[in-house]
């Protein structure tokens, strides 16, 4: 059987669906996937009973040298060279992000085997003010000059990390979108008024996915109750928990218990198909991405997410008309296809979801039209899979 190792430092890989593709069409040849993680937060059950686990070896940071550090060191190369020298032959080590990318490249110092590195966040050192940090990019930059191939999203993402990274003259590149694949669905499938309690006069603007600071959640939530005109209703989405403590869920809660235009639906949906007869459901998306410099991924990387938000592309495949915040490929790809509205400011939502309820159905259309014709990563995964099994096919 053939063996690839799969190493990511995040703890939601199966959230990507440019991931889930290409573990499934390794699966489909009978791929050995030898995956180097840590305990995730959800893995589509085909997929989980189908991977070999192993703890992530070493660390993302600068070896110490003490006795029982080279000792434990050493421990953790045999157990290396055993698992994928002795045992199962790899060839090839996909990893994920900067923090996967030094562990890979530790790993091959006694494997050499080809590194694939599907970059899906860039590290820029200018925006890090622990040294610590720093330590990651330099080691970032260090095993990129062997990398032979980068997974990226597009031309402008792939700019910025040429950029900031050390790449060889070997190094190839390949565009994939975060993007899910084609499938079947039910539009409107999911009863979302009755199922969240919803008036039925109310047209539904859905942010889903993570809720982080620059997410713009908070400031969408700072419409209501008088911002956002009266027919308008929020649901905010996310499969990630949040502890009772956490001011967000105080602040959704309260408002909830005002009875503001806004719900709050926590719960995940573990099958595809299901996550986009609801999103369908609805009328207007939230895509905004808010810059900052509260952690290492916000700034410049959010600032430039491009084709990177798995969150815009499905909105796209279910043709849900999409408020987004000004980045270069979002202005280009609005202004070819007019997909929704792009906002500067989270004040410019309410007269945006107006503009895009004035012309749903059009839009709607072009939102397919988009994905069908930029999004849909079938032909580039396929490119991909072609690589892993001959990398001469990509020149």
């Amino acid at each position: 059987m053939k063996s690839i190792i799969f190493v990511t430092p995040k703890i939601d890989t199966f959230s990507n669906p440019t991931l889930i593709f290409l573990f499934e069409k390794l699966l489909e040849k009978d791929y050995n996937i030898l995956f180097y993680g840590f305990e995730q937060i959800f893995i589509p059950r085909e997929i989980r009973k189908r991977l070999e686990f192993y703890q992530l070896p070493f660390n993302f940071y600068e070896f110490n040298f003490g006795f029982r550090d080279i000792k434990k060191l050493l421990k953790q190369y045999y157990y290396i060279y055993k698992a994928l020298k002795i045992k199962n032959k790899p060839d090839k080590i996909i990893c994920v992000d900067p923090m996967g990318l030094v562990i890979a490249g530790r790993m091959n110092k006694i494997l050499n085997l080809e590194i694939i590195y599907a970059s899906f966040e860039i590290f820029f050192e200018d925006e890090f003010y622990v040294q610590r940090k720093k330590i990651i990019k330099h080691l970032e930059m260090k095993y990129s000059a062997e990398v032979d191939l980068v997974v990226i999203q597009d031309s402008t993402r792939e700019k910025l990390l040429r950029i900031v990274n050390n790449f060889g003259k070997k190094t190839k590149f390949l565009h994939i979108p975060v993007s899910p694949k084609p499938i079947d669905y039910i539009p409107g499938g999911f009863d979302i008024y009755t199922d969240l309690k919803i008036p039925n006069d109310k047209k539904i603007i859905v942010y889903s996915g993570t809720l982080m600071a620059w997410s713009g959640v908070n400031e969408l939530l700072n419409l209501l109750p008088d911002k956002l005109r009266k027919d308008f209703w929020i649901v905010i989405h996310s499969h990630h928990k949040l502890s009772d403590n956490d001011e967000l869920k105080i602040k959704m809660l309260e408002m909830s218990g005002k009875n503001y235009n806004v719900t709050f639906h926590n719960k995940p949906f573990y099958e595809n198909k299901d996550y986009y007869d609801f999103l369908s459901a609805c009328h207007i998306g939230i895509a905004t991405y808010f810059p900052n410099n509260v952690d290492i991924f916000a700034g410049k990387n959010i600032q430039e997410i491009g084709l990177s938000s798995g969150k815009f592309s499905t909105y796209m495949m279910v043709g849900l008309p999409t408020i987004t915040t000004p980045n270069t490929i979002y202005k280009e790809l609005n202004y070819k296809y007019n997909f929704g509205e792009t906002i500067e400011k989270p004040e410019d939502i309410p007269s945006a979801a107006e503009k895009i309820m004035a012309e749903h159905k059009k839009i709607s259309d072009n939102c397919r039209e988009l994905y069908a014709k930029e999004l849909n990563p079938v032909s580039k995964i396929d490119q991909l899979m072609n690589y892993i099994e001959d990398p001469k096919t990509l020149i």
